[in-house]
């Protein structure tokens, strides 16, 4: 039968007292019985040795006993906190829970850890909902603006564009890259060429013009550059106008 820790220092205890007792009561019987002094002395000293043995066993069991106990479950514990550290917070914790039902304390601990990772659960599924539905605003809202937006990493790779440049260019649902992307024309070519190198060498873009080679059309950029908390440049967000003249 598994004991708690505490229970099993109580058990470890009351056995040492009844081994005490039951030396006491069979010294006394020796003692009472005794014919003679010299077999007073050998009995007492046979009923000391063996009681020392037994004692000095038991010890040795108990001192390893104990400290495997708490070896075990540190070993458990230690096994279930890198798990979460390490970002698995559905870690198997209720096979644990009932390895050690019969011990209160770490039942008790085991209990609060389960507690902490169902609020940390519900901490991030409300973090991601809220994180999914304010994306879905941002490009709702990005949607609804009448000029080309697009949101590119600094390796060129496309991160979002709204619906209107998604009519321009077909060729963007293909292409997750902008510089894998080919035009033939040489007015849609120098566009996403001078937004490439906004994100190559991390400039922003203040209204620059593209013309055609014919006057006809004309694009304008404007591109700022995402930053992280070191200042480095990791992407950017441009608005493209385009203005045709007949």
């Amino acid at each position: 039968m598994k004991r708690s820790l505490s229970s099993l220092y109580h058990l470890i205890i009351v056995a040492i007292l009844v081994l005490i007792l039951l030396e006491t009561a069979i010294l006394i019987v020796i003692s009472t019985n005794a014919k003679d002094l010299t077999n007073l002395i050998n009995d007492i000293q046979t009923a000391v040795i063996v009681f020392a043995l037994i004692l000095f066993i038991y010890c040795i069991v108990v001192y390893n006993l104990i400290p495997a106990n708490i070896k075990k479950f540190n070993q458990h514990m230690v096994k279930l906190i890198n798990e979460i550290a390490h970002g698995n917070y559905n870690a198997n914790i209720d096979k644990a829970i009932e390895d050690y039902s019969f011990d209160p304390e770490k039942l008790s601990l085991l209990s609060s850890l389960k507690n902490m990772l169902r609020s940390i659960n519900g901490f991030d599924q409300a973090k991601e909902w809220k994180i999914y539905e304010q994306d879905q605003r941002i490009k709702q809202l990005i949607n609804l603006i009448p000029q080309g937006v697009l949101i590119a990493l600094s390796n060129g790779e496309i991160s979002y564009y709204n619906n209107f440049l998604r009519q321009r260019y077909p060729l963007l649902s293909d292409i997750r890259n902008i510089n894998d992307m080919n035009f033939k024309n040489d007015f849609d070519r120098r566009i996403f060429q001078k937004i490439a190198d906004a994100l190559r060498y991390g400039d922003n873009l203040y209204d620059c013009k593209i013309p055609d080679q014919d006057y006809k059309r004309l694009a304008i950029i404007k591109g700022s550059m995402v930053r992280n908390l070191k200042g480095e440049p990791t992407g950017g967000v441009f608005l493209l106008s385009f203005e045709e003249h007949v």
